[in-house]
C-alpha cells in the first residue's frame, strides 16, 4: 500500500462523505429557503433509495477477490475452492459474475427509477406550493438529480469489481472524479443563478462522466482477462443471483440495523427534545460518523487483499494487516476526537454558526462509544472476508433495542439518555463479541496481533 494509494483513498472518502458539506455554504448563501428545504428533501429521498442496493456491492467485491485469487467455484457460505498456487483467472466464473452483477444492478436501478422518478416526482410536486415560482423548473431539477443517482446505481457493480480485483486506487479515482465534479460544477451553477436545476444537472453530468471513467478502468487494455471476455464472449454463463443474494440480503439487514444504531436517535431527538437540541446532537453524530468512516479508510483499502489472503489461507499476513488496520484506525480517530473537542466549537463560532457541538463531557463520552463502534466494525468487516455474515441478528436486535431505550430515556434524561442507550446496548454485546471472534479466527492473541501490526506499520514486516 503506497502513499499514493492512501492519498486517493482518503481523498475519495473525504469527497464521498463531504461533498454535501462543501456544497452547503454555497446553497445556504445563494438559494432561497424554500429551495434549501427542497435540496434536503432531494438528499433524503436518494438516501432512502440507496437501501434498494442492499448489500450487493460488498458481496460482489468480495467474490471478485476470490476469483482473482484463483477460485474455481463460489460458495454461499465459507471460502471457495481455489487452485493451488495459481494466479489464473477462471474466465467462465468471472463472466458469470459480471453477467449476474449487470442483471442485479439493472433490476435495482429500475426499481430506484420508479421510486424516484415517478413516486418521488409526485411527492416533490406536492411540496411545491402554487405560490412557488418556476414549479416546472424545480420538478426538472429533481428529475435531473434523481437520474444522476439512477445512472450511478446502474453501473455501481463496476466500482465493486474494481475494488475486488485490487484496483482500489482506480476505484477511488472514479469517486474523486464523480464527487469532485459535482462540487465544482454544482457550486458554479448555483453561484451563477441556476439554482436547484444547476445542482440537478451537475449531478447528472458528474454521474455520466464518472461512469465513463469507471468503464475505462474496468475494461482496461492492460487486463488480458477482460480482453478475452470482450473479444470472445462466452455463450453460456451461470446465473449467480441466488448465491449473491444469500449474503447480500444479510448485509442489507445489517445496514438497516446500522441506520437504527447510528441515525435513528436523531429522529427521536427531533420529536422529544426540540429542534435546537436535535441540531447539536445531529451535528455531533454526523461529524463522529464522518470521523469513524475516515478512520476506517485503511480497512477499506486493504479489504481486497484480506479477501485474497483468506482464500489462500495466508494466516501470518492476515494477522499483520489486521493489526495494522486496528492501530492506524485507533490513532486517526483519537487524534480527530481530540481536535474536535478542543477546536470544534471555536471553528463553528468563527463561521457564525448558531448550532454548536454537544458539551465536551458528552462529546468525549460519545466519542468513546464511537471508538468502540469503530473497533468492532473493523472486526465485523474482517469476519466477512470468510464469506459469512454472523452479525445480522445482533445488528437488528441492537438497533431495535437502542431505539426502544432511547424512546424510554429521552423524556427523563434528554441527550444523556440517547447517548446512554447506544453505549449500554453496544457494550452489552457487539463491542466485545466481534473483536473476540476475529481474534479467534486469526488464531492470534490481542497482544500478538498488535505487535505484528506495529511491525507492519514501521516497515519491519
Amino acid at each position: 500500500m503506497t502513499r499514493k494509494d492512501m492519498f486517493w483513498g482518503y481523498l475519495a472518502q473525504a469527497l464521498n462523505i463531504g461533498a454535501g458539506l462543501i456544497l452547503l455554504p454555497v446553497i445556504l448563501k445563494y438559494l432561497p429557503p424554500a429551495e434549501v428545504g427542497l435540496w434536503f428533501v432531494f438528499i433524503t429521498l436518494v438516501g432512502l433509495a440507496q437501501l434498494l442496493e442492499f448489500g450487493f456491492n460488498p458481496t460482489i467485491s468480495r467474490n471478485t477477490s476470490y476469483i482473482y485469487a484463483g477460485a474455481t467455484s463460489l460458495q454461499k457460505d465459507g471460502l471457495p475452492t481455489s487452485q493451488a498456487n495459481s494466479s489464473l483467472v477462471n474466465l467462465h466464473l468471472l463472466a458469470s459474475l459480471i453477467s449476474t452483477a449487470r442483471k442485479v444492478y439493472g433490476l435495482v436501478s429500475l426499481l430506484a427509477a420508479v421510486l424516484l422518478l415517478i413516486v418521488g416526482s409526485i411527492y416533490i410536486s406536492t411540496l411545491i406550493t402554487e405560490e412557488t415560482e418556476n414549479k416546472p423548473t424545480l420538478i426538472l431539477a429533481w428529475i435531473s438529480f434523481a437520474s444522476g443517482y439512477v445512472l450511478t446505481l446502474y453501473y455501481g457493480y463496476i466500482n465493486g469489481m474494481l475494488h475486488g480485483r485490487g484496483d482500489v486506487t482506480q476505484s477511488n479515482k472514479v469517486v474523486v472524479a464523480t464527487r469532485g465534479l459535482l462540487v465544482v460544477v454544482g457550486s458554479y451553477a448555483v453561484i451563477e443563478g441556476h439554482g436547484l436545476l444547476g445542482l440537478g444537472l451537475a449531478s447528472l453530468l458528474s454521474s455520466g462522466i464518472g461512469r465513463i471513467i469507471a468503464a475505462h478502468y474496468f475494461f482496461s487494455k492492460t487486463r488480458p482477462e477482460m480482453r478475452a471476455i470482450r473479444s470472445d464472449p462466452l455463450k453460456k454463463v451461470d446465473d449467480l443471483t441466488n448465491l449473491l443474494w444469500h449474503n447480500a440480503s444479510k448485509l442489507g439487514a445489517v445496514q438497516i440495523g446500522s441506520f437504527l444504531i447510528q441515525r435513528g436517535n436523531i429522529l427521536i431527538a427531533s420529536s422529544a427534545l426540540g429542534l435546537a437540541s436535535a441540531a447539536s446532537y445531529g451535528m455531533t453524530v454526523t461529524i463522529l460518523t464522518v470521523l469513524m468512516t475516515v478512520s476506517s479508510v485503511l480497512c477499506q483499502l486493504q479489504l481486497p487483499s484480506l479477501n485474497a489472503m483468506q482464500s489462500k489461507n495466508e494466516r501470518e499476513s492476515l494477522v499483520a494487516i489486521y493489526g495494522q488496520i486496528q492501530l492506524s484506525s485507533w490513532a486517526v480517530f483519537t487524534l480527530g476526537l481530540f481536535v474536535l473537542a478542543v477546536f470544534g466549537n471555536t471553528v463553528l463560532n468563527s463561521i457564525g454558526s448558531d448550532t454548536k457541538l454537544l458539551a465536551w463531557p458528552l462529546l468525549l463520552s460519545f466519542g468513546i462509544i464511537y471508538l468502540l463502534e469503530l473497533n468492532h466494525s473493523i472486526a465485523a468487516t474482517y469476519l466477512t472476508t470468510v464469506n459469512k455474515i454472523p452479525f445480522v441478528k445482533a445488528a437488528l436486535i441492537s438497533g431495535v433495542s437502542i431505539t426502544t431505550l432511547a424512546i424510554l430515556f429521552a423524556d427523563a434524561y434528554g441527550i444523556v439518555g440517547l447517548i446512554a442507550a447506544q453505549g449500554v446496548v453496544q457494550l452489552a454485546y457487539n463491542n466485545w463479541k466481534w473483536p473476540t471472534e476475529a481474534q479467534k479466527h486469526l488464531q492470534s492473541s490481542f497482544l500478538e496481533t498488535i505487535k505484528k501490526g506495529a511491525n507492519k506499520l514501521t516497515g519491519k514486516i
